[in-house]
């Protein structure tokens, strides 16, 4: 990923839309807003300018030291008072050795452009999870309208049923059912208000904590995604921001051992400075080279660290490989189970069920059928209408965490990551 797209955590707050009243919102703007206000995010990219700082620390040489000496002063004689002082002053400075700033640089480096992939990662899985949130809201928007109908419908069949049961053309226990079911419907109302009111406070937090009472959203849920091609997804994964991530986590490694090696190498202190005898008022050079002695303190131990890390991040890279290549195929199968019970839903089990119904309805009007046959055909229909919704949320789950893997969302990251630079540096 390009410095570009994550170079400050300030150019995010640039651009942050709010909703005005009981505006509607579509998908994109949700998920532009999500990146914009999710503190999430915003915490996400402070990391990076944090792991940029490191770098800039590691790559700076090591300051000189300025030197004062004197000697030979408050003593006796003619060493009185600074009479025969030796006043030295120079300056000293530790030249390291065996690559140290280089292998530093690269560590810290390689921290940046795993905060990087980090960040992106947090973005990709931010969209994700927004994406879904918004469909769930259109899912419980639509189960409040369901609801709705349902209550109305059971207020029908309730007052079909007292009509007949005063004509004396139904029984009592008709009434009391129909009395049960439209009571089941009130119910279901008040249930799909809570799950209402839950999907608006959950978009909203991801949406950077908006008002959640002035949501609304706009989406047609009957349009279902398209199944991604599974090879795709397996191949894509190998340039997920994670995979990326632990390559770096792994060439770091290296370059912590090689950083290990040559903190063994001492580090000469070189120092130069002139230096005044107050006994004749004449002055002198004086040079300086020191460096410590490599007996006891080889860094042993810092090697040995190093060397177990490399083991580690290569085998935490294959564990992390695996892991993502079955969570890319559970995602694919979920997907694309998800997507042909859904469809089976809108193409075939609710047409029948709402024919059903409307044969029983008529049917019960005219005498031809009876009031069990009526009300077994009206919670059919809400049942598998229920079924329906609770499939698309399955299919929206699986496809955004296939979305997530397969970096669906990263063009729309980087052009708003461009967008903000550029608003930042017209500032």
């Amino acid at each position: 990923m390009r410095k570009l797209l994550y170079t400050s955590a300030l150019a995010v707050l640039l651009w942050q839309p709010t909703l005005a009243g009981a505006e509607t919102l579509d998908k994109q703007m949700a998920l532009q807003m999500a990146l914009q206000n999710n503190p999430t995010y915003k915490a996400a990219l402070a990391d990076i300018d944090a792991a940029d700082g490191v770098k800039l620390q590691a790559s700076l040489l090591p300051n000189p030291d300025a030197v004062l000496e004197i000697e030979n002063f408050a003593g006796e004689d003619e060493n009185e008072c600074f009479d025969g002082a030796e006043i030295t002053l120079g300056i000293e400075q530790t030249i390291e050795m065996g690559g140290k700033r280089r292998n530093r640089t690269n560590v810290a480096d390689y921290t940046y452009r795993i905060s990087q992939q980090q960040a992106k990662a947090q973005a990709l899985s931010l969209l994700a999870e927004t994406e879904y949130a918004f469909v769930r809201l259109a899912v419980a928007q639509e189960r409040m309208v369901l609801a709705d109908k349902r209550l109305a419908l059971a207020d029908k069949t309730h007052s079909i049923v007292k009509k007949r049961v005063g004509a004396a053309k139904s029984a009592d226990i008709q009434h009391t059912k129909a009395d049960i079911e439209k009571a089941a419907a009130e119910v279901e109302k008040r249930k799909a208000e809570k799950e209402l009111v839950t999907a608006k406070t959950d978009l909203a937090r991801l949406l950077g904590g908006i008002d959640s009472t002035a949501l609304d959203v706009e989406i047609d849920i009957k349009a279902l995604p398209d199944l991604v091609n599974q090879q795709d997804l397996l191949d894509s994964i190998k340039n997920a921001p994670q995979s990326k991530a632990q390559e770096f986590a792994k060439m770091q490694a290296k370059s912590s051992l090689d950083l290990a090696y040559s903190e063994a190498v001492p580090d000469p202190s070189f120092g130069l400075g002139i230096r005044r005898f107050n006994e004749n008022d004449s002055t002198a050079l004086i040079a300086s080279v020191s460096f410590p002695i490599p007996v006891f303190n080889r860094n042993q131990g810092g090697i040995k660290e190093a060397k177990a890390n490399m083991i580690k991040a290569d085998a935490e890279n294959y564990a992390a490989g695996l892991s993502l290549r079955q969570s890319a195929i559970q995602a694919w199968e979920s997907f694309a189970s998800s997507l042909d019970e859904t469809s089976r839903y809108q193409n075939e089990i609710i047409p029948s069920a709402r024919t059903a119904y409307k044969q029983a309805d008529d049917g019960y009007s005219r005498g031809a059928f009876g009031f069990l046959d009526l009300l077994d055909a009206q919670r059919t229909l809400y049942e598998v209408q229920e079924s329906h919704l609770d499939s698309l949320l399955s299919l929206y789950d699986a496809k955004a965490k296939t979305d997530f893997l397969m970096g669906t969302y990263s063009p729309l990251i980087e052009k708003t990551s461009q967008a903000n630079l550029k608003g930042q540096i017209n500032d």
